[in-house]
């Protein structure tokens, strides 16, 4: 089952590549997170229906499946996005990839949860792997002589809320998936379950968006169907195959694990990346990528 997680991983690195290069043409990272929902819910919808998933979804799921949602979709992404605004991408990432160890904790905590030595260790590695590959991700400035309100010195410019908006992002995904472990190991169909999860954030995001008209930059007109299909192909890898997969983990993996390996996007993305734009990366990064492939390899031993 760890391998379903593993597989969250690097369908999240995808489809991150994706949205990064449409997230601008649907009107923002919120905007992008509507209709990321919107097409992600109906497309799971279309699935559980199909199976026959939906009555493998209890009534006493509900309230979990809610709090996961509301946690992990509707606070936890907009915190995440706001902390890439304040203190860029680079630290986001690193401060973002602390939901594993919380998860671990919580999972401990509420769960009784317990990790052999291995475990442990491996956890620990792809940890510390990830904050290495994404703390040495950006390349120095070229000139010596950049100057302070260049773009790389914003990148690592501190502030105090956007640290705060990161962890929260963090706590909220290790939440989020939490609150869905004692909701899988009842083996509902992941389908149905994602597709709940998902009608719960559309309806919130939704709803405040066509509250607030002050939120409609430009209206809330469609997006073209060019950008639509690169959204929907990007919602279909990342939410539709990798979060359910992640479901599927947490039948048989505990939190600690399941999070720790669908926490390695940050990781994944870099040889995408490095095949797609030809950017060469700090050897820090790769080095951090290796103890984090490392740690993996560790999780997976008997």
């Amino acid at each position: 089952m760890a391998l379903f997680a593993l597989g969250t991983s690097f369908c999240i690195a995808l489809a991150s590549l994706i949205s990064a290069e449409v997230v601008k043409a649907v009107g923002g990272p919120m905007a992008l997170s509507r209709w990321r929902m919107l097409i992600g819910f109906l497309i799971l919808a279309l699935i559980a229906t199909a199976v026959g998933g939906w009555s493998t979804v209890s009534a006493h799921h509900f309230p979990l499946i809610l709090l996961s949602s509301l946690v992990a979709i509707v606070v936890a992404d907009p915190a995440l996005n706001a902390g890439i605004a304040l203190i860029g991408a680079r630290r986001t990432g690193l401060i973002f990839s602390l939901s594993a160890p919380f998860a671990a904790a919580l999972g401990f905590l509420t769960l009784g949860e317990t990790l052999r030595w291995s475990q442990l260790i491996g956890c620990a590695l792809v940890a510390c792997g990830i904050a290495v590959a994404v703390g040495f991700s950006r390349r120095p400035a070229s000139s010596p002589d950049a100057k302070p309100d260049s773009s790389v010195h914003a990148e690592v410019r501190l502030s105090g809320a956007g640290v705060l908006l990161a962890v929260l992002a963090a706590f909220g995904q290790a939440v989020g998936i939490l609150t869905m472990r004692p909701v899988m190991l009842d083996n509902p169909d992941p389908f149905a379950v994602m597709a709940l999860r998902g009608l719960v954030a559309v309806v919130v995001l939704w709803a405040y968006h066509l509250a607030f008209p002050g939120t409609w930059k430009n209206g809330i007109g469609v997006p073209d169907r060019k950008t639509m299909a690169r959204v929907a192909i990007g919602v279909f890898i990342g939410y539709v195959v990798g979060m359910s997969m992640l479901m599927i983990a947490l039948t048989g993996t505990s939190v600690a694990v399941a999070s720790t390996l669908s926490s390695m996007a940050p990781v994944a993305i870099l040889p995408m990346l490095w095949l797609r734009t030809g950017t060469r990366l700090p050897w820090q990064a790769w080095f951090g990528a290796f103890v984090t492939v490392l740690g993996t390899a560790v999780l997976f031993l008997k």
